[in-house]
């Protein structure tokens, strides 16, 4: 039995896959595979990590059982329209949010709430009756609080205010930001009708290196805090679950959160792709 896992989200993909029989795996990245974001992109990324996984292995994508985890994918639409351009590859095929992965492999299916914090950000709850709920991950256009495309837009709008003052541009951090996008109209402009969630969550570190010297970056940081805190405790709700962030900005948020918050916090057992395993494991429970 051969096991494709796929952990695909805004800014990069990883792919597993393993021989069941004898544990042997192998793994491999490639670019974002967020349905939302560049669907087209996504899909094209999947196939490609899918070729060579299975070119290593020395195996036919038809031979493989496959969960992947995707951005986006909580979108019914989007999660049919993958679902129908990539089934014919597959033995087997389940596609769920990168979001439920995560969950699953965080406490290797334990009860748990898992705050993604990546290019969007997204809570998601597992209690101990196998009941799931999802809270935030409404997307970059509404939603997704204290992900870094979010972080990114709060601190391109404090750009455009100075850009507009007559002091003009007085922050070091939104000096070292008009820098990379422009600080007139006419640079600015073009980069903000082009701008993608990721070009935005590019931005999100200057904030934390700026922050104690920079009042705005200072500012910034704070909001970001009150937004992870506020999807912390509205995630967690009053069932007492064990807290794991992750997400490329979670190590750089777990110090700056307060003291009741940090206490809830406990290290992921496991990755998404072990979470996609774990699924994996329960369809062919289900199935059998």
């Amino acid at each position: 039995m051969w096991t494709l896992t796929v952990d695909g989200g805004g800014s990069k993909t990883l792919a597993r896959l393993t021989h069941q029989p004898s544990g042997q795996h192998w793994q491999q990245q490639a670019g974002p595979a967020s349905l939302t974001n560049d669907f087209a992109l996504a899909l094209a990324n999947i196939n490609q990590l899918t070729d060579s996984l299975c070119q290593q292995a020395g195996v036919n994508s038809a031979q493989l059982r496959a969960v992947m985890g995707l951005a986006g994918a909580g979108n019914p639409q989007q999660q049919q329209q993958a679902m129908q351009q990539l089934a014919g590859r597959y033995q087997q095929l389940f596609i769920t949010t990168d979001a439920r992965t995560s969950m699953y492999g965080a406490n290797l299916g334990q009860p748990v709430l898992v705050v993604a914090l990546g290019t969007g950000s997204v809570a998601m709850r597992l209690l101990a009756d196998g009941s799931e709920q999802q809270v935030g991950g409404w997307g970059f256009n509404i939603g997704d609080e204290g992900g870094g495309a979010w972080l990114g837009k709060q601190l391109v709008r404090e750009l455009l205010w100075q850009v507009d003052s007559l002091a003009g541009i007085q922050s070091p951090l939104l000096q070292q930001a008009g820098a990379q996008i422009g600080s007139h109209a006419d640079t600015l402009l073009p980069w903000l009708k082009s701008a993608s969630p990721n070009d935005f969550a590019a931005l999100a570190p200057l904030v934390f290196d700026y922050a104690g010297r920079c009042k705005v970056a200072d500012k910034l940081q704070q909001r970001h805090v009150a937004a992870v805190q506020q999807l912390i405790y509205a995630g967690r709700e009053h069932f007492a679950l064990p807290v794991v962030l992750l997400g490329g900005l979670a190590g750089r948020t777990t110090a700056l959160l307060d003291a009741p918050c940090r206490a809830l916090l406990q290290p992921a057992r496991g990755s998404a792709l072990d979470g996609a395993y774990l699924l994996a494991q329960q369809l062919t429970a289900t199935t059998t």
